[in-house]
């Protein structure tokens, strides 16, 4: 029998909520987003009755949000679950049901996985923060930082070429400010004027940031920026087809060194697209995301798009403050 939970809560629930300044930023997300769309394309995954979660599938995502918000294992998420009345709140919980157990989570994530269920509802709440006029589309910020492999960095093959993870042969080695770094990739592409993410990929650690740049811009800004490290003439051209200006910092040769004026000009684009790195501190410091939780690729990618899920959810509470 499918449990379902009546969204109503009785005067325990009330008067038991522990954390009032938590409650009303969960309460001021729920308020602010049309949760049935997102219902609607989680019910997709179950076609039948048989092997249907104990929980809506509407609350399980719920609970991964908290998740990612809190940085919380699956065991760890279910004991706060039992004891947090702001998160019960949240998800629909009431005092008297039982949390999910700790297997229902992990399940849960291998389903949308499967059916690419969190792509579809990354773009939903693209579209309702666009609805909003949140999203002004003036400029995308375009950058990419490593996420850090969740085993131990492997050691080094005995050729000298740089070692492979039995436990995540999907991961590999990126090398930046000196420091060899062994895991994974996140781009993304950010509204310049609101900070919210609009698009978002997951690679490996060794893929070029450049080479990304078509699968983080959104086709309908009218700016994009970039570091030098997106400073080729395939990126420039993408730029030109798609009537985007290009707003990527001017790379130096051995061969050709930069003018005043591309100085100067470097100077005023970096801090056109610095934003983003605020973006990243607060996926890395506030949300731990520096990290994988997972292996391979997929479930690092389901990682990505909760983490920004979660980011953009608290970011449009902001903005709509």
């Amino acid at each position: 029998m499918v449990h379902q939970t009546s969204g109503q809560f009785d005067l325990a629930d009330s008067l038991l909520g522990n954390n009032q300044k938590l409650n009303q930023q969960l309460d001021k997300i729920n308020r602010l987003v049309n949760w049935k769309p997102f219902a609607t394309k989680l019910s997709r995954i179950y076609s039948s009755p048989t092997g249907r979660p104990s929980h809506p599938v509407l609350l399980l995502f719920k609970c991964l949000l908290l998740q990612a918000w809190h940085n919380l294992s699956d065991y760890v998420l279910e004991e706060t679950l039992d004891d947090r009345l702001s998160f019960r709140r949240f998800v629909g919980l009431s005092v008297a049901e039982t949390a999910p157990d700790h297997s229902v989570f992990s399940r849960f994530r291998d389903e949308l996985i499967q059916h690419k269920i969190h792509e579809q509802l990354f773009s939903e709440l693209d579209r309702q923060l666009e609805d909003r006029g949140l999203i002004i589309k003036k400029g995308t910020l375009v950058d990419a930082t490593v996420i850090e492999a969740a085993p131990k960095k492997p050691r080094q093959n005995e050729d000298g070429t740089a070692g492979k993870s039995p436990q995540d042969p999907e991961a590999d080695w990126t090398k930046k400010g000196g420091k060899y770094l062994f895991g994974y990739k996140a781009h993304l592409g950010v509204d310049q004027n609101s900070e919210l993410i609009r698009r978002i990929a997951i690679t490996p650690a060794h893929v070029h940031d450049g080479e990304m740049l078509g699968q983080v811009i959104s086709g309908d800004e009218e700016w994009a920026f970039a570091d030098k490290a997106y400073d080729s003439a395939k990126n420039h051209k993408i730029l030109e087809k798609k009537n985007i200006k290009n707003g990527i910092l001017i790379k130096a040769t051995v061969k050709r060194k930069l003018s005043v004026a591309e100085k100067m000009c470097n100077r005023v684009l970096s801090k056109l697209r610095c934003p983003i790195e605020r973006v990243f501190g607060t996926m890395k410091r506030t949300y731990r995301y520096s990290r994988a939780r997972y292996l391979g690729l997929k479930k690092n990618g389901l990682q990505l798009a909760m983490t920004s899920m979660a980011y953009n959810l608290r970011r449009m509470g902001k903005l709509c403050a």
